[in-house]
């Protein structure tokens, strides 16, 4: 078989079996594989290939990470293992631990404070977006997949259906946040999906919600990103700072294991800083 039947009959697995963004990341991966490997029979690709395949890689972007590459091999290594039942043992390339970016708080209250007038009916149903992306810690696309049917008002919580994992999960949001979505819904006479164009009342996609943060980091003038992916950052890194238990972390978070969740045990900059100060200055460190 060659790897480009293999890639489109696995491509249509990861359609039917998986999430939308799973389906996407690995249309988006897939396309250089084709381009590299199309052609080529599964059973010739091994080790040498691959060392090959990572040299072409780091040749075409001098700045690609270990990181990226580990998923285009891990993605080939998959499709090879589940279309061809062919096994190449390739060991991870090693990886940065870079410290998980998030929005500081002048940051989000900036985004807040700009989008908390009635310049625009977008602005509403954005403010009402950010407030729950904070409060829940949701997958943007789990986000845009929400109708009106999925909220109990009542309780401040949310039953999610759409998810990654294909499990349903409980969220909850804040009783400020409520305010703003009651408003949104009555206003804009929401009786469906919750984040729609105003305009032709479909359901928002990923890309125009990403469009949206990088217009709005513009505005606000601010060198962070606030991508929707940077919100649930914020969202668990905030839950761990206040000691919260991560194994109900990892549970508002849909993750299926808890080695996933234990990235957020890092401590972030300001932490550092005033642990640093609270020992150097009050306990006499210099002394």
């Amino acid at each position: 078989m060659k790897l480009k039947q293999a890639i489109k009959s696995y491509e249509k697995y990861i359609q039917v079996t998986k999430s939308k963004g799973t389906y996407r990341f690995t249309k988006g991966k897939t396309k250089t594989l084709l381009d590299y490997f199309g052609n080529t029979d599964c059973e010739l690709i091994d080790r040498a290939f691959i060392l090959d395949f990572i040299l072409f890689l780091r040749d075409r972007n001098h700045k690609i990470t270990n990181a990226s590459i580990n998923k285009y091999i891990g993605l080939l290594l998959r499709i090879l293992k589940n279309e061809c039942d062919i096994i190449v043992k390739f060991d991870k390339l090693p990886e940065e631990k870079k410290m998980i970016k998030v929005i500081p708080d002048n940051v989000i209250q900036k985004v807040f404070n700009y989008l908390d007038n009635d310049l625009y009916p977008e602005f509403l149903r954005n403010l009402v977006m950010f407030h729950l992306l904070l409060d829940t810690g949701l997958r943007i696309s789990e986000l845009l997949s929400l109708r009106i049917q999925n909220f109990d008002f009542e309780t401040r919580t949310i039953l999610v259906t759409t998810t990654k994992t294909k499990v349903d999960r409980y969220v909850f949001y804040s009783p400020e946040t409520q305010i703003l979505l009651t408003q949104y819904i009555v206003r804009q006479k929401i009786d469906s999906h919750i984040f729609i164009n105003l305009t032709t009342r479909e359901p928002l996609s990923v890309d125009r919600v990403q469009k949206i943060c990088q217009n709005l980091q513009q505005k606000i003038k601010t060198r962070y990103s606030i991508s929707p992916h940077k919100w649930r950052h914020t969202f668990a890194t905030k839950f761990v700072s206040k000691n919260g238990n991560m194994e109900v972390l990892r549970i508002l978070l849909g993750h299926t294991t808890l080695l996933t969740t234990q990235k957020y045990l890092h401590i972030n900059a300001e932490k550092l800083r005033m642990e640093y100060e609270r020992v150097n200055y009050l306990s006499g460190l210099r002394a």
